[in-house]
Parts: C-alpha cells; sequence; structure tokens
C-alpha cells in the first residue's frame, strides 16, 4: 500500500497540555495504568470546545445534556491518547529528530508566523520543550498505529470501488439500498459529496471584516472605518493583496482571501446568492452584511454543473474505502489495547 491513512486526529492535543494548577490539589478524573489525568489538563482541552460549542449552537439547541456528551468525548479521546503513549512506549517505538521535526513544522503551517505560534504556546503556559515532547509522543503513537495496522488493511479492488459507486448513484435518485445502517450512513455521505461535486461551482475570494450581530457602537465604528478603507484601497490594488492585508478571517487571509473551490449552497444564503450570480472577475463594490461580519467577495473561476462518472471519482472512493477499513482496524485495535489496561474512571458526567 502506497499510502496508510491514518483516521485519528493525530497531534489534536499538541498545543494543549501542560498546566500552571499545582498537582497537589487537582482533582483526577480518571487514572489509566497508573498516570492520572488531572482535571486541569482536562479543561485545558475541554474548555476551548466548550466555547466554540456555545457561540455556534443556538441557544435553544443548548442543553446540559450535550456539554456532558462532550465531557465524556474529551476524556475518552485522552484516555485513548495515554493507552496509545504507553503502548508505543511499550514497543520501544522512538520517533527520530527528523519525525519530530516534521511534527512541529505541521503544526506551524496553522499560524501566520512564528510570533503567533510563540504567543500561542505562552497562552498554554508550554515551554518550547513541552511541546517538543508532546509531538514526540504523537509521533510516537502515529509510528504504532502504522506499524501495527498497515499490513492488515488490504486495498479496495475495482469491482467493490464499482460496486460502492453504484449504490451511490442509486442513493442519488432517492431509491431504497437495503443496505445495513452503517454501510447506509456511508452511502448517504457519499450521495451527499457526489451531489456538491455535480453542481455549479466557483473559485471565490473574501475579505471579511468581523461585526457580529447586536455588536456596540464603538465596534461598528471601527468596522465602518475598516470597510472605508478598504473600499478606498480597492482603488488601486488587487483584492488579493487587500484581502491578504485587511480581511479578518485567519484561515483564508495567509491564501490572500482565497476560499477555494465552492458549491452551490456551502456559503451562508445571503453569500451563496450573491456569489453565484456574478461574473468572473466580478466583485462586490459595497460589503454583504451577515449575522457574523460584513463580505467582500470576487469570483475568481466558474464551473458549471456537471455528471458524475465512474473514472472522475474512482480513486477518491478507493480513498473513502480505505479510510472506512484503517478506521475499523484501528477502533479494533484501540479497544483491544484497552481492554487490557487497567483504566479507572473517578468522574462521571
Amino acid at each position: 500500500m502506497k499510502k496508510f491513512v491514518i483516521c485519528i486526529a493525530m497531534l489534536f492535543l499538541a498545543m494543549s497540555t501542560l498546566l500552571g494548577t499545582s498537582k497537589d490539589t487537582d482533582k483526577t478524573l480518571a487514572v489509566i495504568n497508573g498516570e492520572p489525568i488531572f482535571e486541569s489538563e482536562f479543561n485545558t482541552i475541554f474548555i476551548p470546545l466548550l466555547e466554540e460549542y456555545r457561540q455556534n449552537i443556538p441557544t435553544s439547541e443548548q442543553t446540559e445534556q450535550k456539554e456532558n456528551e462532550l465531557r465524556e468525548m474529551v476524556l475518552n479521546q485522552k484516555i485513548t491518547e495515554i493507552v496509545l503513549k504507553q503502548e508505543a512506549k511499550k514497543q520501544n517505538i522512538k520517533p527520530s529528530k527528523n519525525d519530530i521535526q516534521e511534527g512541529i513544522t505541521e503544526i506551524k503551517k496553522r499560524f501566520t508566523n512564528d510570533s503567533e505560534f510563540t504567543s500561542e504556546l505562552k497562552k498554554e503556559n508550554m515551554t518550547m520543550s513541552d511541546f517538543e515532547k508532546k509531538i514526540s509522543e504523537q509521533v510516537a503513537i502515529r509510528k504504532l498505529l502504522k506499524q501495527n495496522l498497515e499490513s492488515k488493511i488490504q486495498m479496495p479492488t475495482e469491482i467493490e470501488t464499482r460496486a460502492l459507486y453504484d449504490m451511490v448513484t442509486i442513493k442519488i435518485k432517492d431509491a431504497k439500498t437495503n443496505l445495513h445502517h452503517e454501510e447506509d450512513a456511508l452511502v448517504s455521505n457519499l450521495a451527499i459529496i457526489f451531489k456538491r461535486l455535480s453542481s455549479e461551482q466557483i473559485r471565490v475570494r473574501q475579505i471579511f471584516i468581523n461585526l457580529p450581530k447586536g455588536a456596540n457602537n464603538d465596534t461598528v465604528k471601527v468596522a465602518q472605518a475598516k470597510v472605508a478603507t478598504i473600499k478606498k484601497e480597492l482603488q488601486r490594488q488587487t483584492f488579493a493583496d487587500i484581502a491578504g492585508q485587511y480581511s479578518e478571517d485567519p484561515a483564508s487571509r495567509p491564501r490572500n482571501g482565497d476560499l477555494g473551490i465552492v458549491a452551490k449552497g456551502d456559503l451562508l444564503p445571503v453569500l451563496d446568492k450573491t456569489a453565484f450570480s456574478m461574473k468572473v472577475g466580478d466583485y462586490t463594490k459595497e460589503p454583504i452584511k451577515t449575522d457574523i461580519g460584513l463580505f467582500f467577495l470576487k469570483i475568481e473561476e466558474k464551473y458549471a454543473k456537471k455528471d458524475i462518472i465512474f473514472n472522475d471519482v474512482k480513486n477518491d472512493i478507493t480513498e473513502i474505502l480505505v479510510h472506512n477499513r484503517v478506521s475499523k482496524a484501528q477502533n479494533k485495535y484501540i479497544d483491544e489495547l484497552k481492554s487490557k489496561a487497567n483504566i479507572k474512571i473517578n468522574k462521571t458526567w
């Protein structure tokens, strides 16, 4: 197999562990083969997720049960990480300096510059030495999974790939597939992806100004001043250059506002309606107002609707089947390790 796909979110805890709280007063939520999970360590991971949940989910839909499910997920994720880390150590798996450096580089790519990365380390109360240790552990886990699972994963045959494609085309037509729940879920998800790939698409660039609904007058004035500056600068510079300088979206700003290819329905409704009515090269002279902020958009490319044929998606389907098989093998492997581990959970919600 040329490429081994690891499904678990490797390095998912690489920016969050060491805390300033004294371990003497810290509560122990769980103990795995003698290694504790402290409440402070747990909260470093959980609290940002809880804040994101509360920001993105309507208040009317937020419940204590859902928050507790999030707590259970984080605790289980941390238990899984420790079990895997301990097994990697048991099997004497040690990452090379090059492996560790590649892991560090992988994380650093998420930040605009070194200063932003260093600032995040300080916010997490983590030294560079602490960070390198965490990366070393996560790379060791990645090697452990590859070493123990790669030989067990068989590449899908073309017959299997074609069969899945046929099931998806049936699903797109809203016909019954008579599949088991798990298989039907996979086919349903692929049907959504296929519909998206076949729909009208555009490559769009944005300039985003943060202005949440209900913002105070001072915030509004600051946003309006930024809009005025952007409109003036658009007379002198390219849209891409302005996006790189002024856009407040941390994900697209490093790419000069480029959102890549988006399908009809991907964007917020008000943005979607405007963007797909524009011509290539057009940009909005006035910002589009949404509940989260103001958007200037420019259309770089347009693609018409098209039919999806097997050869167009053959490689993608093969990769999805591999990913699915790796995920099952990985979950089974982790369950086996957990069943042999001495896990004591002191806190439930």
